[in-house]
């Protein structure tokens, strides 16, 4: 599947609107952390297949077009294609490198995917039909000290390919000073400057470091972001690819009560995110993005392990690992995505779940652009007004060179909020009450300034800690 035949699966997300989808068949890699497996729950089953294949004991799984791959990570470094109607005899095993550990593969077109390398500097073309190398592309201008960027995640915006570097630093204690979302252009397979001003190529720089989720919220990339373990300085980033800048922490982790680890989205602003505390006990969390508000956790979870978290149509499903005092309890559990009351579970999946995949076409792409073109440009009603996180700030633009800022009352410029070419169409960015220099606004009215080549227009907002 290709990135444009996507656009209609995706025109409920960029609307807001989770596109509605009957419950499909689950594929799942399994593991003890020291051999691996996969299992199949289909859609009307209570039980599960389980023992399927032998896989490697660190794989992820993941499906595009009738097609499983198995990404077998650090110490196989190969990818296994598994036919989803006969998933029990692979249809092909290939080599991504000795030493590489696989992250991720993305595929782009019937004959093209790319696979990212967390132990290696380039970025691996491939035609995932066979494994047949057609190049890499060199991210080591986005390394730190050690050489690696540490490249994980992959999401498609468009004609794009978004691709996440940790950056950490594995000679300091693997801390990372700056983690990047590096864009790839899907027709060259070249890694496209997001700031030309700037000497160099330039990314999307992290409101926080340690990415690990990447998912499509609406026209936006979310970004769980852990920064340092029991810092609690990281979240949910929010990135706007149009204007090629973060927006800043939608959800926070004092917010969220412990460090984010991954992030499922039911629409453009819902979504959970599951959380580990102090003590290493994990639990899943309702958020939205829209309005920084965490709900009270999902029940019936062990507190232990939690390795995946996906929405297929109206359910929540958790792989959930079991903890050491009950290791009974693991298996999938299931939730209502309305409610977040479990519905079923736990569903024995052979040994502990590591990855849910579910056997169809999800929304993995986002279209950022609009092909409704406003008559003028507009800067409609910003929310929450009064606010005191973050506030949103919708716009709609005819297209051209668009400058939106926040001033204080004095006409001081205090923060730049995108300072950018736009094409034509609706855009949300948002504030989270800091200033261009890091510190934080005092409380009290601001102006919302949008300049453009036909209209100058300016609203007031309120902010109150």
């Amino acid at each position: 599947m290709t990135l444009r035949h996507l656009s209609l699966l995706l025109v409920g997300l960029a609307t807001g609107l989770a596109p509605a989808t009957a419950q499909t068949d689950l594929f799942v890699v399994t593991s003890d952390f020291a051999t691996g497996s996969a299992a199949i729950l289909q859609a009307s089953a209570e039980d599960a297949q389980v023992n399927l294949l032998t896989v490697h004991a660190d794989a992820i799984g993941q499906y595009f077009d009738d097609r499983i791959y198995i990404v077998n990570r650090l110490g196989q470094d190969n990818v296994i294609v598994l036919d989803a109607a006969n998933p029990t005899q692979p249809l092909t095993q290939f080599s991504v490198g000795n030493g590489t550990n696989p992250h991720q593969i993305y595929v782009v077109s019937p004959d093209k995917a790319y696979v990212t390398r967390y132990d290696d500097s380039h970025l691996l073309v491939v035609d995932p039909r066979d494994g047949t190398e057609l190049g890499t592309i060199d991210l080591s201008e986005f390394a730190d000290g050690d050489g690696l960027p540490e490249m994980s995640e992959m999401i498609g915006v468009d004609d794009r390919v978004y691709v996440s570097c940790q950056r950490l630093d594995r000679d300091n204690g693997w801390i990372s000073d700056a983690s990047f979302l590096i864009a790839i252009d899907t027709a060259n397979d070249a890694v496209v400057d997001l700031d030309a001003v700037t000497p160099g190529t330039q990314g999307i720089r992290l409101s926080a470091t340690n990415p690990s989720s990447l998912v499509a919220a609406g026209r936006h990339i979310a970004v769980a972001v852990v920064a340092g373990f029991g810092d609690h300085e990281g979240g949910i980033d929010l990135v706007d690819p149009t204007s090629g800048r973060s927006l800043g922490l939608a959800v926070s982790e004092t917010d969220l009560e412990g460090d984010i680890s991954l992030l499922t989205m039911t629409s453009a602003t819902r979504g959970f995110t599951v959380v580990s505390d102090a003590n290493f006990i994990n639990s899943v969390k309702p958020v939205n993005l829209e309005t920084g508000a965490v709900g009270e956790p999902l029940s019936g979870l062990s507190g232990g392990f939690i390795s995946s978290i996906v929405v297929d149509g109206d359910r929540v499903i958790v792989g959930d690992r079991g903890s050491f005092s009950d290791p009974t309890a693991a298996g999938l559990k299931i939730y209502d995505v309305e409610t977040g009351m479990l519905i079923a579970g736990p569903i024995d999946t052979g040994l502990p779940p590591a990855s849910v995949v579910p056997l169809r076409n999800v929304a993995t792409a986002i279209v950022a652009t609009n092909s409704i073109v406003p008559a003028t440009s507009a800067l409609d009603a910003a929310y929450p007004n009064p606010f005191n996180a973050t506030i949103q700030i919708p716009l709609r633009t005819t297209g051209g060179d668009i400058d939106v800022a926040i001033f204080n009352l004095l006409g001081q410029r205090l923060r730049t909020l995108t300072h950018a070419h736009l094409s034509a169409g609706a855009y949300q960015l948002s504030w989270d009450g800091l200033t261009d220099a890091g510190t934080t606004a005092a409380n009290g009215p601001y102006l919302v300034l949008l300049h453009s080549h036909d209209t100058q227009l300016r609203q007031k907002i309120m902010l109150l800690k």
